[in-house]
């Protein structure tokens, strides 16, 4: 039976077959997304790759973002059940999926992510002033054409005119990365990283750098590394993946929110970048004492219903 055949083998063994399993079910979900954009959008990606180039005057955003929503299953969704069926008889429990959670651990997440965002701009600002040495300009050059091209991308995302759009990007944008990136860099490589180093704090900060790096984004490295870190402690000391789930769709949701209504004027534009003014060391540091005592508090409480 092939359920838990695979559990003796090495933690190495495991992030080969994560990595495979990544590939393959990736490769499945790009066909299958062409397939169902050509059946409901009659539109054959293959012959017609200017409707989902996000650069081109004819793109098709609706084509887009579905064919988006599809790989980024199969690359994120898919695999961690593949990988815990084949390495372990408990598929939930290899996940995180079978402890529940409670309102307190939800709420306490949700302030820690609310009182982060002076702290990850803080990050941001700083990782914004980084150079790399002369002699690898190149890749410095290269790394600022995909933040702008990334800054593109997300800029015409985010174009939402109705109470509709807002929906589509809520799941496309929040919704759907929370759930896939969560159950693939936090239910299964942090795990494995943490026994191939034979240190659960490294595997929390190698799978952070590998998430934060994942997203192509050399400027944006630090504060979604920092971001990785945290959802990495909330799973360890919750036990359950649903907390760094929740956590990183009230992050992911929150910009898409604010950047609707900062669209309608409901809103100033400067909470998009809340902290992020002249006093943002200050507004930072202030951010991360804040946000290390809640983290201090949400692990006593895990350690109480423990």
């Amino acid at each position: 039976m092939l359920k838990g055949s695979l559990s003796h083998h090495s933690p190495f063994t495991h992030l080969l077959i994560s990595l495979i399993a990544v590939v393959v079910s990736f490769l499945l979900a790009m066909f299958v997304g062409t397939v169902l954009a050509l059946i409901f959008f009659d539109i054959n990606i293959f012959t017609d790759l200017q409707a989902i180039d996000i650069n081109s005057d004819t793109v098709n955003l609706s084509v887009l973002k579905f064919y988006q929503s599809v790989y980024s299953i199969g690359m994120f969704i898919i695999p961690p059940f593949i990988v815990a069926f084949l390495v372990s008889k408990k598929v939930r429990e290899y996940l995180f999926l079978a402890e529940g959670t409670n309102i307190s651990k939800v709420l306490l997440a949700t302030f820690i992510i609310i009182f982060s965002l002076p702290m990850i701009n803080l990050l941001a600002q700083v990782n914004s002033h980084l150079s790399l040495p002369e002699f690898m300009s190149g890749i410095e050059n290269w790394m600022i054409d995909n933040e702008e091209r990334a800054k593109v991308v997300t800029e015409k995302f985010l174009v939402m005119n109705s109470t509709s759009d807002l929906l589509v990007n809520l799941v496309v944008i929040a919704l759907i990365p929370a759930i896939g990136e969560e159950l693939l860099f936090r239910g299964v490589l942090q795990g494995i990283f943490g026994k191939l180093t034979n240190n659960i704090h490294w595997g929390i900060i190698i799978t952070a750098f590998l998430f934060a790096a994942l997203h192509m984004q050399f400027y944006g490295l630090l504060p979604r590394m920092a971001m990785g870190i945290l959802f990495g402690y909330l799973l360890i000391w919750s036990r359950s993946l649903w907390v760094p789930i929740i956590a990183h769709l009230v992050n992911n949701g929150m910009a898409v929110i604010t950047k609707y209504y900062i669209s309608k004027g409901d809103i100033p534009e400067e909470m998009e970048t809340i902290g992020a003014n002249e006093n943002y060391w200050f507004t930072g540091l202030v951010s991360v004492a804040i946000v290390l005592l809640l983290l201090r508090v949400f692990r006593s409480i895990c350690k109480r219903k423990a």
